[in-house]
């Protein structure tokens, strides 16, 4: 395999971008429920971003059924590292500064909706 396409492959597509927090809000926990939603929104992006070598492996894989483990080696390396550089800790933060974000637009949009009694 050409070593520039190898490379190409392995080098994830462009950061998220996220809207900047304050300090405070950086450090604010999250349920863990919200945080798995993190993890997810993390595992969703990470994904574009490695979608060419996603598509690398399973076109691969799909010619094969049992010598998919010896055949798709070199295919499936490149596409873990592809998805080990786009899952950094930084990555995560962008995806919990998207959701804290997200999530203060609900809550000001609740706010901000009248009451109606009943």
């Amino acid at each position: 395999m050409d070593p520039e396409l190898k490379e190409r492959l392995m080098t994830p597509g462009p950061p998220l971008e996220a809207p900047e927090l304050s300090p405070s809000l950086r450090l604010a926990s999250l349920t863990r429920r919200e945080e798995n939603a993190v993890i997810e929104l993390r595992r969703k992006h990470s994904y574009a971003q490695c979608a060419e070598a996603m598509k690398f492996f399973s076109e691969c894989s799909a010619k094969y059924t049992i010598g998919v483990l010896w055949n798709c080696k070199e295919h499936k390396a490149i596409m873990n590292e592809c998805l080990r550089r786009a899952n950094t800790t930084d990555s995560m933060d962008r995806a919990r500064s998207i959701f804290v974000h997200e999530k203060q637009k609900k809550l000001a949009e609740k706010k901000n909706k009248p009451r109606t009694l009943i």
